[in-house]
């Protein structure tokens, strides 16, 4: 008999031990689907709750993804009026805000309070549309009075509204230093929004707690797409700053948290201050006043057509020809010359912008390529012109070429650098881009704010 066979009559052998169940408990998540069965008189409530459960599952994983625009939502304002096309966005509660149509709100009437402004948001809505008869509802029917019929669909879309908002001290700033003013103020609440312990009150100590964020009890629907400022001096009185308020849909809210409290800036809020910035940059220089001209060559012209000895030397038809090639002279540009633009009035504070993003771009003016020369290397003869002067003196500049690809990398390494302010000293990179032989690629450069990083070897 082996050792695995049993005598006859004898005891079975016992189970082994069951191992001690390990604890757990349950929690309702609020999503609840209908248990469907056989026999179940299916009604509307049950109906409903096939929606409801698609709904909340659908609400939960796009609240997993993040808030923000995906596409579309552009704002302006026209004769009085703010526009805003179609688009689609993602509420902080996961619904989708999808607008397929321009809607327009009037503006008429609408005076800011003190330092006032406006957020322009996109909120969830819904309307009932259509016609359905009502079949065996007894309660409904003529004796309550409601008729016979209902709406049985509901179209879901959004509604553009404003929501004010206020800026201590906007009002006391220049009409041309408003927006800088008050876009400054949103980033830099924006980068203390979850309490980053390395610029707190408490940075010079190490945080004793590290728990993951409290879930939200209830989050605001809206998502807002541009700020709205009064300006009587444009001719529709009205100045819109998208990337102020526009963030785009680009992480999860975890990883926003956590880049917040550690002191790092978010993806899409970097993006938005490069773009807002050369959003304002661009409407400021296509705005400013053209150079004046030099008109010394065409006064010299004239003073000589008028000239007695002149007139009395030459027939009309002479100075018919003479009149004409001066007018040909004008508008080849051979005898009004623009004067190069100097430093004041075409700096970037005198045109209302006293701070930067931590990195962006400018333009500038590629002069001719001069004759190779002995000495410093193809790019660096000489800084780009009119970089300085946009600038100011305050500034303090370091030029460098270098590789498209590199400006790129640059420009990304700078994500969470401070921002730029042009009335104390900062260490700034102006990056050129150029080719293999040297040469500008464009009439532009990027600018960076140079890293503080200063290495030793105790030993």
């Amino acid at each position: 008999m082996t050792i695995s066979e049993a005598a006859p009559g004898a005891a079975s052998p016992a189970p082994p031990p069951t191992p001690p169940a390990t604890p757990s408990a349950t929690a309702d998540g609020g999503i609840d689907r209908l248990n469907a069965f056989d026999g179940l008189f299916l009604r509307a409530e049950h109906l409903a709750r096939i929606q409801d459960y698609a709904r909340e599952l659908a609400l939960a994983v796009g609240a997993a993804g993040g808030p923000g625009v995906v596409e579309g939502y552009e704002v302006s304002v026209k004769d009085g009026t703010l526009r805003v096309g179609g688009g689609l966005a993602v509420s902080p509660e996961g619904r989708p805000l999808r607008s397929q149509r321009l809607v327009t709100l009037p503006l008429t009437g609408l005076t800011p309070g003190l330092d006032g402004f406006w957020w322009v948001e996109v909120a969830p809505d819904s309307r009932p549309y259509g016609e359905a008869p009502v079949q065996g509802s007894y309660c409904d029917d003529p004796c309550a009075g409601t008729g016979t019929t209902r709406h049985p669909y509901l179209a879901e879309g959004v509604r553009i509204q404003l929501a004010e908002g206020t800026e201590r001290g906007l009002d006391n700033q220049l009409p041309a230093s408003r927006r800088n003013f008050l876009t400054s103020k949103i980033f830099g609440a924006e980068r203390t929004e979850h309490s980053p312990w390395p610029y707190g009150s408490g940075r010079a100590h190490l945080p004793q707690s590290w728990t993951p964020p409290a879930a939200s009890p209830g989050r605001a629907g809206t998502v807002r797409i541009a700020v709205l400022l009064r300006d009587p001096g444009r001719p529709d009185g009205w100045e819109v700053d998208t990337w102020a308020a526009r963030r785009d849909r680009a992480a999860a809210p975890p990883q926003r948290y956590w880049q917040s409290r550690l002191g790092m800036r978010p993806w899409d809020a970097y993006t938005a201050q490069i773009l807002q910035f050369q959003d304002q940059l661009a409407q400021v220089l296509g705005a400013a006043p053209p150079p004046a001209a030099d008109l010394g060559p065409l006064l010299e012209q004239l003073a000589l057509i008028g000239e007695e000895q002149f007139l009395k030397s030459h027939t009309k038809d002479q100075l018919g020809r003479e009149v004409a090639r001066l007018i040909t002279g004008i508008g080849e540009g051979a005898l009004i010359r623009p004067v190069q633009a100097g430093p004041g009035p075409y700096g970037l504070q005198e045109l209302g912008i006293s701070e930067l993003p931590p990195a962006g771009y400018l333009p500038f003016t590629p002069e001719p390529e001069p004759e190779p020369e002995p000495g410093p290397e193809p790019g660096q003869s000489a800084a780009p012109a009119g970089i300085r002067e946009l600038l100011g003196r305050q500034v303090d500049l370091r030029y460098c070429s270098c590789a498209l690809a590199d400006v790129a990398r640059a420009v990304q390494e700078a994500q969470h650098r401070d921002r730029i302010r042009l009335d104390e000293p900062v260490e700034v990179d102006i990056l050129l881009p150029v080719d293999d032989r040297g040469a500008p690629v464009g009439d532009w450069v990027a600018f960076v704010r140079r890293e503080q990083r200063h290495c030793y070897n105790p030993g």
